[in-house]
């Protein structure tokens, strides 16, 4: 393990990525900087497994790493998707606990890390951390809230439409239509809707026999007309 690769180059590159950190000074990012240290994983590594002792938060300094659980049948039900400047494991910092599920690398990653002890006299240094990071586990709360709620009680098309709006609104607009590059794959994005790649691709076809939109591979489409796909939802 070795303290933050680039960091020299790029001053306190992993602190000021993260929302958490955004409010702090120089001074306070040198701080947060010289406390992280990096690790770099190669495609497919786990971080930790699910039932392990938490002892670090977890920032994404580069690739992608997802957070799942496996069903008893063997299933993997990814809970979310993280990108550089994303952080997790924020929960057993409070508490002696148990991780409750995988962190797993979908691409090489570089991963920064602070430790349990450090983070938590950080908190009481500065409370314009401690505030950000409870904004952001509400945040994160609400939105797992919602996550629940789409596998419950929404069949798999409409989980699908849902997670196509949530796209939407940070694609780039074509007039009235929308492109979308897809940063999963099928099998990742059912594994994310709870539900099977067949599944998945059957639901896309149909939608585009529908006109709602066009499938340009399997990494980018253009929705056509977001009003008629929310109207999905309320039908």
């Amino acid at each position: 393990m070795s303290h933050c690769d680039g960091c020299p180059r790029v001053p306190h590159v992993c602190a000021r990525n993260v929302p958490i950190f955004a409010n702090l000074d120089e001074v306070g990012l040198a701080e947060v900087n010289n406390l992280i240290q990096s690790l770099s994983y190669e495609k497919g590594e786990l971080l930790f497994s699910q039932g392990d002792v938490g002892t670090h938060l977890y920032i994404v300094r580069s690739g992608r790493v997802k957070l799942y659980d496996i069903s008893p049948e063997g299933r993997q039900q990814i809970i979310r998707i993280l990108s550089p400047g994303d952080f997790f494991g924020e929960l057993t910092l409070f508490h002696n606990t148990k991780q409750f599920c995988y962190a797993e690398t979908m691409e090489p990653s570089d991963v920064c890390q602070l430790r349990q002890s450090d983070f938590r006299e950080l908190l009481w240094e500065e409370p314009k951390v401690a505030l950000a990071l409870l904004e952001a586990m509400s945040t994160r709360l609400s939105q797992a809230e919602s996550f629940i709620s789409d596998l419950t009680l929404k069949t798999v098309e409409e989980r699908l439409v849902s997670w196509l709006l949530m796209k939407a609104q940070t694609g780039a607009r074509l007039g009235s239509e929308v492109e979308i590059t897809l940063e999963l794959g099928r099998e990742e994005l059912a594994q994310l809707l709870g539900t099977t790649i067949e599944t998945v691709s059957r639901r896309l076809n149909s939608l585009q026999a529908d006109g709602v939109l066009t499938l340009h591979g399997h990494r980018t489409l253009v929705i056509h007309n977001v009003d008629e796909l929310e109207g999905m939802l309320l039908s």
